[in-house]
């Protein structure tokens, strides 16, 4: 009697530059939620390109009550009712909540043929549901989901 061995497709494309370590596995950019929405979670990891130094990263972040407490575009806050700080840290920076919570980590290292970012967060979409949380060095993203970006992600215009 012979078995077979199911293998489970998982998205997967690896950046010869740079990558994230998300789900166990490298990404040159992913995002979790959806980007596109004005109101609800995401957060999008970008593809970081060669003149680019720090990954770009884009989110819409929620406390465990459903309360927006920052938006961010690139790196930069856009909207911040939660009166959040961004941190540099060496190799990135932290998110941090008004109560010194930290929120999200970012962290990039540089290696002889490129970069690897490692995420670090516990994060909630409105509807207090876990949609990322840490796994390993890395994160593991939940429900609706790109885990393999081939280029730059486009916002539409609103």
């Amino acid at each position: 009697m012979s078995r077979q061995i199911m293998i489970k497709h998982r998205e997967s494309l690896i950046s010869a530059f740079h990558n994230y370590l998300v789900n166990d596995m490298l990404s040159p950019g992913f995002f979790v939620g959806d980007p596109h929405s004005e109101y609800d979670f995401y957060l999008l990891a970008d593809i970081m390109l060669p003149e680019e130094v720090v990954p770009p990263i884009s989110a819409r972040l929620f406390d465990r009550q459903g309360v927006l407490l920052l938006e961010l575009k690139r790196n930069s806050p856009a909207e911040n009712p939660g009166h959040c700080t961004i941190e540099t840290t060496p190799g990135g920076f932290r998110i941090v909540c008004s109560s010194g919570e930290v929120l999200f980590e970012v962290n990039t290292q540089r290696f002889a043929n490129g970069y690897l970012t490692r995420i670090k967060a516990q994060l909630y979409d409105r509807g207090n549901i876990l949609r990322i949380e840490p796994l390993h060095e890395g994160v593991q993203v939940y429900g609706q989901a790109c885990l393999a970006l081939e280029a730059p992600f486009e916002f539409h215009k609103r």
